[in-house]
């Protein structure tokens, strides 16, 4: 296909899509989005190799899968140190990004459910890899940071859970991790508030 046949066909496309799109978004992201949309990844017809149900029923256990995965190749090259689970790193990471933080802030920062949240603390705080200590705004509360053990663990976690992190994405070239990239942070814009909601069963259609 020459330039004349690409430009032909690049401007058919835009049109195509101002049609589908009239009253709706028309700048270059969603086009590309659009464009995504129409790509026919396979030619066979798709199937379900784990639940044999619904694509959404599918899609649904992968991210499951996926996390599962993670969480094991978190955990092997934690070995050593002072964290029984990813979790317990995960929340020691965040505590080192945001310096302080109450309980209950930091378990929504992780998106987790409060009982398993503070349980994670609770380890935490066993373990001495976080402290409490009085919320200078708040007499009545207590606010979190990293004691100079959890410290020295994050710096040496740091060093080896990236390991992990390359392998859970190894066979995706570049193109493909900022696609995932897009379409699990559009997933989370999603989700994040309905998890924020404390009435969350009224978001499902029992």
């Amino acid at each position: 296909m020459d330039a004349y046949d690409l430009t032909k066909e690049l401007v058919l496309l835009v049109g195509k899509f101002k049609k589908e799109h009239e009253g709706g978004k028309n700048d270059l992201n969603a086009f590309l989005e659009w464009l995504d949309s129409r790509e026919d990844i396979t030619s066979d017809t798709p199937t379900y190799s784990i639940t044999g149900h619904s694509i959404e029923v599918e899609l649904a256990a992968h991210i499951g899968r996926l996390s599962r995965y993670s969480n094991t190749y978190i955990k092997m090259t934690l070995e050593g140190l002072p964290f029984s689970t990813d979790m317990e790193f995960t929340f020691t990471a965040i505590l080192d990004g945001t310096g302080q933080v109450g309980k209950t802030d930091l378990i929504r920062m992780m998106a987790y459910d409060k009982s398993s949240g503070m349980g994670v603390i609770r380890r935490l705080l066993e373990k001495g890899i976080i402290e409490e200590f009085p919320n200078p705004d708040d007499k009545r509360g207590k606010l979190l940071r990293l004691t100079e053990k959890g410290k020295k663990a994050i710096v040496l976690g740091y060093q080896k859970v990236p390991q992990a992190a390359n392998l859970i994405s190894a066979n995706l070239n570049f193109n493909e991790k900022q696609k995932l990239l897009h379409l699990l942070k559009k997933l989370d814009d999603f989700h994040y508030p309905i998890y924020l909601n404390e009435n969350q069963e009224t978001y499902l259609q029992v």
